[in-house]
């Protein structure tokens, strides 16, 4: 992969193992995931916000439930192993976890899960021990669906589409987990797609997908700007720098990719990077990014674009809210990689 700066390109986290797909994970706290539609039945995991628990999905088939295994005791050394088996937290028979965000600032946990007619969302909140009874937040009629799309990057609000309003429009919510309220920050009036949000939460990065062009869109002031692109070639990602805060978008060229990036507001277009990257995704902080050359990922230090010694075949799924531990799988067992060590503790399976 030709490097043009110091940079480096990284990938998001939508990865293909063996027979079945690990989507975005936690990373994820900068761009929209992919639809439920292209991630359904397949297994995800994350740290708790005090990274001494990690949570992860696994069932049979569709039918997965949240899970937790200690790692880390109360002084922060890793714990992990065959004396700390799993606890489980839900307990679904049918219908079972769809998708779900840990709380970074509480023990707490959101997850979506389809009602009685298999087709319908909604997302519910509930302890991360699993205790109490799951809340509904998203209460409504049969026709009615709502997605989780993602977080941001202080996991205060969670991202999530709705067509409560306009059975045929899909707008875009956000969910304060601190004031437990619920507001549209983007009444769709055409088929726009949320692709990202700026690192203030005053905007969106929107996609009209029949033209594939970009736009940020105020959230206080409903306005929307175009945003004008170096090239008229089809964009695979776009997110926001964690590190400078400027808009990063792939776009093909040829058989290769190229990374630009774009000051938000104004400024020249830079490009980055080219390879045969597919998309890209960073940590919380930004001083990890995950690249996806081919098919082969790694994890890389941002500032020195060192990489990570993880084991061939390993898919990086999460990052630690700290940036000290991440969470990978390989042959359908979840690991967990100690990035001060360089070391592997083998967690579970998942299905």
């Amino acid at each position: 992969m030709k490097r043009k700066t110091i940079l480096v390109c990284t990938a998001t986290f939508i990865l293909l193992h063996s027979s079945f797909t690990i989507p975005p994970a936690r990373a994820q706290l900068w761009h929209a995931l992919p639809p439920i539609s292209k991630t359904a039945g397949s297994s995800e995991a994350q740290f708790s916000n005090d990274e001494k628990k990690v949570f992860y999905t696994t069932g049979d088939g569709p039918v997965k439930n949240i899970w937790s295994v200690l790692i880390a005791d109360k002084w922060g050394g890793i714990i992990a192993g065959p004396k700390n088996p799993p606890v489980q937290i839900t307990k679904f028979t049918e219908r079972g976890v769809a998708r779900f965000f840990h709380l970074l600032t509480r023990p707490e946990i959101l997850y979506m899960r389809a009602t009685e007619n298999g087709k319908d969302f909604h997302i519910y909140r509930i302890a991360d021990d699993g205790s109490g009874v799951p809340q509904d937040l998203t209460p409504g009629p049969e026709g009615v669906t709502n997605e989780i799309i993602g977080a941001s990057y202080n996991g205060r609000y969670v991202y999530y589409t709705s067509n409560k309003v306009n059975r045929d429009k899909t707008d875009v919510y956000r969910y304060d987990t601190q004031q437990y309220t619920s507001d549209i920050v983007f009444p769709n009036d055409k088929d726009y797609k949320a692709l990202g949000w700026t690192r203030d939460q005053t905007k969106l990065i929107l996609e009209f997908p029949e033209t594939g062009a970009l736009s940020f869109y105020d959230i206080e002031s409903t306005t929307r700007e175009p945003i004008a692109m170096p090239s008229n070639t089809p964009v695979l990602e776009a997110l926001i720098d964690p590190t400078t805060q400027n808009l990063i978008v792939l776009q093909k060229s040829g058989e290769s990719t190229i990374e630009r990036s774009h000051p938000i507001g104004s400024g020249e277009w830079k490009d980055i990077a080219t390879g045969d990257m597919t998309s890209i995704d960073f940590s919380v902080g930004g001083k990890y990014e995950i690249v996806n050359a081919g098919n082969k990922w790694s994890v890389r230090e941002a500032a020195t674009g060192a990489v990570l010694p993880l084991p061939e075949g390993a898919n990086p799924i999460a990052i630690a809210p700290k940036e000290t531990m991440m969470l990978y799988i390989m042959d359908t067992k979840l690991y967990l990689y100690d990035i001060t060590k360089k070391a592997s503790t083998e967690l579970i399976s998942v299905q």
